[in-house]
């Protein structure tokens, strides 16, 4: 039974032990690993993997558990021993690889006041792996272009749902076939594009662009008749987005969020609200050990 092509892809760059875990839980699946959302790597400590909502520790005997040096040296790995150029972004807590792989970074820092001037002693990654699920935004999408034309749309979930798996299908929906829509996918983090799954795609992707300057840009010169974007909040965002949907670009975007109410509770999020911005407000969850959405629609038009 062979796996994936986004796992085999990381599987070289973890240590040999770890590696050998996760591609034999891998093939244990019998082809369900697409469900297999994420490796956490711990110094001192048992790795993990989790596989829809579930985390499983792994083990080779006794649980897999890696040195401090074997974690910082798959960093260096993700990193093609360049860790300095992506100083940047662990300072703020990730790295992000081609083809959506995002990788978490934790461990001990020094501090400048509030700011965060240098990692070190790295203590835990967490590997996101990017999977190309065609076909799971199907239900998702009817309310995105209910009656052809598409709407402003705002998934909220906890982390590690799937939006980012839903929003990318979204995507690719809208920008291919006979109705393929102009989308711009605002892709901050380089977490929603994969290469392969937009291959028939007239999608324009925007990568590590802040969100609210890649929104504005796209709005200014790209004459997107989408927008996608992932994990909206801060207020800088809140106003490009107001400045977009003023052009009349609909935006399709997430945010976290484990109800309505909570997603109400967010100030930016709120203002959004009061210059009914979104048509729907969708929340996400599923079933335990269900590979399937479960949608909470909220229709702004119809009040429920």
């Amino acid at each position: 039974m062979q796996i994936c092509q986004e796992l085999v892809r990381i599987l070289k760059y973890l240590p040999a032990k770890v590696s050998s875990a996760v591609g034999g839980f891998a093939v244990s699946l019998l082809g369900d690993d697409r469900y297999l959302s994420e490796i956490r790597l711990r110094a001192g400590a048992p790795m993990s993997v989790t596989y829809l909502d579930r985390n499983i520790i792994l083990f080779a005997g006794s649980p897999v558990i890696c040195s401090e040096a074997e974690v910082t040296g798959t960093l260096q790995k993700l990193c093609e021993d360049s860790v300095h150029t992506y100083s940047e972004t662990i300072r703020e807590g990730f790295v992000s690889l081609e083809n959506g792989y995002r990788i978490g970074v934790v461990g001990r820092t020094g501090v400048d006041g509030e700011n965060v001037k240098s990692v070190y002693g790295i203590s835990s990654l967490s590997i996101r792996i990017p999977h190309e699920v065609r076909g799971v935004a199907s239900e998702a999408v009817k309310y995105v272009t209910a009656g052809g034309r598409v709407f402003s749309t705002l998934f909220y979930s906890p982390p590690n749902v799937g939006k980012t798996t839903l929003i990318r299908d979204i995507a690719h929906i809208l920008s291919t076939g006979e109705t393929a829509r102009r989308v711009s996918i605002v892709d901050t983090r380089a977490e929603i594009y994969i290469r392969s799954m937009f291959a028939d795609s007239i999608a324009d992707v925007l990568t590590g662009y802040p969100r609210a300057k890649g929104i504005e840009i796209a709005t200014r010169t790209m004459s997107p008749e989408a927008i996608v974007c992932d994990e909206i909040g801060t207020l800088e965002e809140a106003k490009a987005i107001l400045s977009a949907q003023n052009s009349g670009v609909p935006l399709i975007a997430t945010a976290h969020a484990d109800s309505f109410d909570r997603l109400m509770m967010r100030p930016n999020i709120k203002t959004l609200y009061d210059s009914h911005i979104f048509r729907y407000y969708i929340g996400l969850s599923r079933s335990s050990g269900s590979k399937r959405f479960l949608y909470t629609v909220s229709d702004t038009e119809k009040g429920a």
